[in-house]
């Protein structure tokens, strides 16, 4: 099955506090969603080395989940949120715990800043937001400390590692080469919800039911980057699941395997991978025109015979080294001159030249042709291809940078997680 997502477009530029609340659906909403109060809210809920998560706190992360998601209260839901809320708590406390460790202090000016820029993109006042969150019992403070955690754990993981990374020149070449390969193939727009299967969800059925749970949610209306943002454990999760404009050999082949079955505005079956399942929502689907832009000199000689002309670019070819120093290497050749084509797209060219162009790389020359007096060949001074599916050099540094970035976020919370003393109670 393949689930139309119609309001893609929405709910991708929807933030972190988009409630998908109305007034009128605030007194329901409080009735429907809240779980049963426990007998003591204060009791302990876990432990995270010596950091105490207590009853009250899980209450208002699962409070907050349900609120901003719209996620229908089942018995199921309500189970797999909890877990979720759990889960984000305990990795919240170990992240403010390094941060701890490496004197980072977070202060609330920052934290308030953040929180209002969230707010800000959905055209809400915060007060709006408070009294919202306030209608279905849950405290702004929940929000407040999700946005403190996040801001920590960047900063942490900027400077663990943003000094070590190095994205060697090679490697920018080679991904601006495979880039530029494949600049005539479709580019998709993605959003994605990574499921892991961890034991505490049951494992691989676990993550694929996870992964159907979400489907099923998005069905009901909920927004898809708000259940991103939640429940799911890609980087991508911070942006509301939103993995920007993509090729197809950009992804996992699970999920490129799937694109050809999806239309914009729909959501996948849940994708299964070594690790987990995705769900992918295309968003859009673009075409780049792309064209070859050229830097061109000619070098003409001239002669009684095209094959005396040609006998002479011969001769002289192996002291034409690069298009800076032709000039010189012909400034004592009466009967040798050059001329600068200046920069042209393939496009402006005749078929001919193109034809004569086509495997010829920067510094070489084309075969010679005859021209009216002589002889001339075309020495190709640079070579590129442009469109704009074409990123700088810069932009493929950035993107490297931000994937190793994360891939080293996850590595360092898994260890975290692995080291760290956790108890969970009842």
């Amino acid at each position: 099955m393949i689930m139309t997502f119609a309001t893609s477009k929405r709910l991708l530029t929807s933030g972190l506090v988009t409630l998908a609340l109305s007034t009128a659906a605030l007194p329901a909403l409080a009735q429907q969603a809240a779980p049963a109060p426990s007998p003591n809210s204060h009791s302990i809920a876990a432990v995270v080395n010596s950091d105490i998560i207590t009853s009250h706190d899980l209450r208002q992360r699962v409070l907050f989940m349900l609120a901003t998601t719209g996620v229908e209260r089942t018995e199921d839901n309500l189970r797999r949120v909890q877990a979720q809320a759990l889960r984000n708590l305990i990795d919240e406390h170990l992240q403010m715990q390094e941060a701890e460790k490496y004197d980072q202090s977070i202060d609330d000016r920052e934290v308030n800043q953040n929180v209002a820029r969230l707010i800000g993109r959905n055209g809400l006042e915060p007060q709006e937001v408070v009294e919202r969150l306030s209608a279905v019992g849950v405290s702004i403070e929940t929000l407040r400390d999700q946005v403190r955690s996040e801001i920590a754990w960047q900063r942490i993981v900027n400077g663990l590692f943003g000094s070590r990374i190095r994205i060697s020149d090679t490697v920018i070449e080679e991904t601006l080469a495979r880039i530029t390969a494949d600049a005539n193939e479709p580019s998709y727009r993605l959003a994605e919800i990574y499921i892991e299967a961890t034991p505490e969800i049951g494992g691989p059925q676990g993550a694929r039911d996870g992964a159907q749970a979400m489907i099923d949610q998005l069905g009901q209306g909920a927004p898809f980057p708000l259940l991103a943002q939640q429940f799911s454990s890609a980087p991508s999760a911070a942006t509301g699941g939103d993995m920007g404009w993509l090729k197809a050999g950009d992804l996992r082949p699970q999920i490129a395997a799937v694109l050809p079955e999806l239309d914009p505005g729909e959501v996948s079956e849940p994708i299964i991978v070594p690790g987990g399942a995705y769900v992918v929502a295309l968003l859009e689907t673009r075409v780049s025109e792309v064209d070859t832009l050229f830097r061109l000199s000619q070098v003409r000689v001239e002669a009684d015979t095209f094959a005396d002309a040609q006998a002479r670019l011969t001769e002289i070819q192996p002291t034409l080294t690069s298009c800076d120093a032709l000039d010189d290497a012909v400034a004592d050749l009466e009967d040798v001159t050059t001329a600068s084509m200046g920069e042209l797209k393939a496009s402006e060219l005749s078929e001919e030249i193109q034809v004569r162009l086509q495997d010829v790389q920067v510094g070489e020359m084309t075969d010679a042709f005859e021209g009216p007096t002589g002889a001339a060949v075309i020495m190709v001074c640079k070579r590129e291809t442009t469109g704009s599916e074409i990123p700088t050099r810069d932009a493929i540094e950035n993107r490297l940078m931000d994937t190793q970035l994360a891939q080293a976020s996850r590595r360092h919370l898994r260890d975290l997680r692995r080291k760290a003393t956790i108890s969970v109670r009842g």
